[in-house]
């Protein structure tokens, strides 16, 4: 079945000649909720740029048109009932136009999951790199440069392995923390995240 043959079976008539768009990014976070009619979801594919449905302003609208923040395609998915679209996006800047980096950034209840801590841990240790602050640790190794990170990680890697033999349970859990914070500093800095560590660690998973 071809692009256009999927289209085609699209149930716009469900929602009155919008479907509910989903848009996701190169790491399959959620960054917005909007609607298509037919005449934006073929624009979309066109010009490879994300264009929507306003409701409020009942015309098309192009992602990043006043902003800047443009949306690339990269792929195009329909559920079963081929009534909603999934779409996974380069995005350009910030998605939100509160300057969130999704949509979704208001807690109603949120959910609390320790493998989170990473991701926070990357937002934070990006924004040292782009905005270095006086009193940061962060900022100050991030500074001295690439080696000098990469020295840290040898020495707080040879401290879990001593602290393993050695102490605690309690002082192991703590040197581990100390490697993982200097393993993400590094990971930053050469421009890879801790989701590409997931992909590589799914495909040992046997």
């Amino acid at each position: 079945m071809d692009v256009n043959e999927i289209i085609s079976k699209l149930n716009f008539e469900k929602m009155n000649g919008i479907i509910p768009v989903i848009t996701i990014d190169e790491n399959d976070k959620i960054l917005m909720l909007a609607f298509m009619n037919r005449e934006a979801l073929e624009k979309t594919l066109k010009t490879g740029l994300m264009h929507y449905w306003s409701r409020t302003r009942n015309k098309i609208w192009m992602k990043g048109e006043e902003s800047g923040h443009y949306q690339y395609v990269l792929g195009i998915y329909t559920d079963c009932d081929m009534d909603s679209l999934l779409f996974k996006v380069k995005q350009i800047g910030k998605v939100c136009h509160k300057g969130e980096d999704t949509c979704f950034h208001i807690p109603i209840k949120p959910y609390e999951s320790s493998h989170l801590i990473i991701n926070k841990l990357e937002e934070i240790i990006d924004d040292r790199i782009k905005n270095p602050k006086e009193n940061s640790y962060t900022s100050s190794i991030v500074r001295k440069g690439i080696e000098e990170v990469a020295k840290k990680v040898i020495e707080e890697a040879s401290e879990v392995a001593i602290a393993s033999l050695r102490e605690s349970n309690e002082r192991t859990i703590e040197e581990i923390a100390d490697l993982i914070y200097h393993l993400i500093a590094l990971m930053r800095m050469k421009g890879i995240s801790i989701n590409d560590v997931y992909k590589e660690l799914w495909k040992r998973r046997k």
